[in-house]
């Protein structure tokens, strides 16, 4: 008679079995956690910090800038902001209670 559930045991002999014999994980040093780290910061970037900086830079009253620059500058934020918004990669990330807070929306 068969149990119900899973097959816990099969499932851990097939998985021995199959295994392509890969070592463990080795342990980072300090040193290269922090080439790995730095190596990712650099690579990508931090969204939420670009979507506050676009908001900033929309409420920004600076007269210094002419008004055709800062236009321009607000388009191009809002732009971005746009693209990070409508991303579902984006979908988890509680933006929306910042926005209403921050921005009136």
């Amino acid at each position: 008679m068969a149990k119900d559930g899973p097959d816990w045991d099969g499932l851990l002999k097939w998985s021995i079995a199959h295994s392509d014999g890969t070592p463990a994980p080795r342990a980072l040093s300090e040193e290269d956690r922090k080439w790995f780290m730095d190596a990712m910061q650099s690579q990508s970037v931090d969204v939420v910090k670009r979507m506050k900086e676009s908001l900033l830079l929309c409420k920004l009253q600076n007269k210094s800038w002419r008004l055709k620059e800062l236009l321009l500058q607000i388009l191009k934020m809002l732009e971005e902001l746009q693209e990070h918004v409508e991303s579902i990669d984006m979908a988890n990330v509680p933006l929306l209670g910042y926005l209403n807070s921050h921005t009136g929306i």
